[in-house]
């Protein structure tokens, strides 16, 4: 494994000469008879020196060879990640070059939490020098699977450290819409760029939240099936209501009235009845619009089928509100 002569990965440690100076400690019979695992011969002997130089507390390089063997074997092992940054600190090791070994591992294994957490620390030490390469980093694993949570937050908690030293938004919305306009799907995308907006401080900038609105719009327009997008308007509209925007009620009204009966989305209903259940609750029209909501909810019955019980509560939420809504008119 090491061209320094160290390891050789293919060799067991207990018979290399540079090893020689450490007591291997092997899994003890109440060890084997408590928990029995099937592990090769190379395992057994990689952790018995492990477990050496643990209790012995080395930290040389000879260690950090040592642990990238547990990481071959193991990589999702906490307490291998966590001594090799102790190592790496005491031996002032190269952070760059430890970032390079990193790049590999995750892209073996891009959903091992341990060494997505690992990664984290050693960009904190590197400081904000590193993002954009983390950024460039995330990007290719994201391209590779789209899904990738761990990847996902390694993005937005490097925008979180940094975003105050370095100029991120613009170019990270930019990336978000790239995606978007390659998967209008892509829900992760729309998730990342809604988290942009918040620790930006952008979700009550009218004129950002204008333009994301019209971009949501479209994508509806385009998909009307398309629930990631749906929610992303649901989103946007969130801290002032739907009936603030007046463009987006005319949209889906218009959208509702030249889409055929057969051929409406669900996503689309459902989000007019949230408007209605909002006129109910600041009395616009209140008895109307809840038997506008309540008919709403009987087409998503039929159209919806797997969330009938949700949509039947529902219609009994209706119920409850417009009672409310009566007594305190009366009340006052």
């Amino acid at each position: 494994m090491s061209d320094e002569g160290y390891i050789n990965s293919s060799t067991l440690y207990k018979d290399n000469e540079e090893w020689k100076d450490i007591t291997p400690i092997y899994p003890s019979k109440e060890e084997q008879s408590a928990v029995k695992i099937a592990a090769s011969q190379d395992f057994i002997d990689v952790f018995a020196y492990f477990r050496a130089i643990l209790i012995i507390k080395e930290k040389s390089e000879r260690v950090l060879k040592l642990l990238e063997d547990c990481v071959r074997l193991n990589p999702a092992n906490y307490t291998v990640w966590q001594y090799r940054r102790e190592v790496l600190k005491e031996l002032n090791s190269d952070l760059n070059a430890e970032m390079k070994y990193l790049d590999g591992i995750i892209e073996e294994t891009p959903k091992n939490y341990q060494v997505w957490h690992h990664r984290r620390v050693i960009v904190e030490w590197l400081g904000e020098n590193s993002a954009p390469y983390e950024l460039d980093f995330t990007c290719d694993i994201i391209q590779d699977e789209n899904k990738n949570y761990h990847a996902w937050q390694h993005r937005q908690w490097v925008i979180r450290t940094f975003k105050d030293n370095l100029n991120l938004l613009d170019s990270e919305m930019s990336f978000s819409l790239r995606l978007l306009l390659e998967d209008p799907r892509n829900n992760s995308a729309y998730n990342y760029r809604y988290f942009l907006l918040t620790i930006f401080d952008k979700t009550e900038d009218k004129e950002t939240i204008d333009i994301e609105i019209n971009l949501a719009k479209r994508f509806i327009e385009g998909m009307p099936n398309n629930e990631s997008a749906w929610n992303y308007l649901t989103g946007l509209l969130l801290s002032n209501g739907i009936l603030s925007d007046t463009g987006v009620v005319k949209f889906v009204e218009d959208l509702y009235e030249r889409t055929e009966e057969t051929k409406r989305s669900s996503f689309l209903l459902a989000f007019i009845a949230d408007i209605m259940l909002e006129k109910i609750d600041q009395q616009i029209e209140a008895v109307e619009s809840a038997e506008r909501a309540k008919q709403l909810y009987t087409d998503l019955i039929s159209l919806d089928p797997v969330r009938h019980n949700y949509w039947k509560h529902q219609k009994l939420l209706v119920d409850q509100m417009l009672n409310k809504t009566t007594y305190t008119t009366k009340m006052v």
